[in-house]
């Protein structure tokens, strides 16, 4: 919840489609910090210039926000004052809080932001829906023991949907009959 409406990190793929969404994702940083460590990158003030990724903004616009660069941009640029001011803090040993300025963070989030995204454990990473114990079946014999239907439940080959609407002409009759012994 945090990353996707407290700190508008985390941004649904494809919105146009107006469902809800169950996965999340956070642009990728990678590519902009090492390249700006490299020095490929221009700078704009204190952070690197965004607009310069490898990744293209609007790609991962078109993917993330329907077009719209804005939270894309805002939320790699949040990213990178959060490890700018955390890099300031544990190399340089003093607090650098203009990066934090720019993009509209106090340090007490980009404190938060740093726990969640850097250090987080399993639990605050992932939701694993619970379940009642008691009501849950062993999913190991369940499993494939469906296979592929036409939503008539699990039954054996014997349906009489067709697919192609079409009788099948290579079909080859394997019944046979056996003879009585005499």
């Amino acid at each position: 919840y945090k990353m996707a409406m407290d700190w508008k990190l985390a941004l649904p793929l494809h919105p146009e489609y107006r469902t809800l969404p169950m996965v999340w994702y956070v642009p990728p940083l990678s590519p902009i910090q090492s390249a700006a460590d490299a020095g490929e990158l221009g700078s704009n003030g204190i952070l690197p210039d965004v607009d310069s990724l490898r990744i293209p903004v609007q790609y991962l616009a078109n993917l993330l926000t329907a077009g719209d660069t804005q939270p894309v941009l805002l939320a790699l640029k949040r990213m990178l004052a959060m490890r700018h001011y955390k890099r300031a803090e544990t190399v340089d040993g003093k607090v650098d809080t203009r990066a934090l300025e720019e993009v509209g963070l106090s340090e007490a989030q980009a404190q938060e932001m740093y726990r969640y995204l850097a250090i987080a454990n399993y639990e605050d990473r992932f939701v694993v829906p619970s379940s009642h114990r008691e009501l849950a079946r062993d999913a190991f014999p369940e499993k494939s023991g469906c296979g592929f239907t036409f939503g008539d439940g699990c039954h054996g080959s014997d349906t009489k949907f067709n697919l192609f609407n079409s009788r099948r002409i290579d079909a080859v009759d394997v019944t046979s009959k056996t003879e009585p012994h005499a």
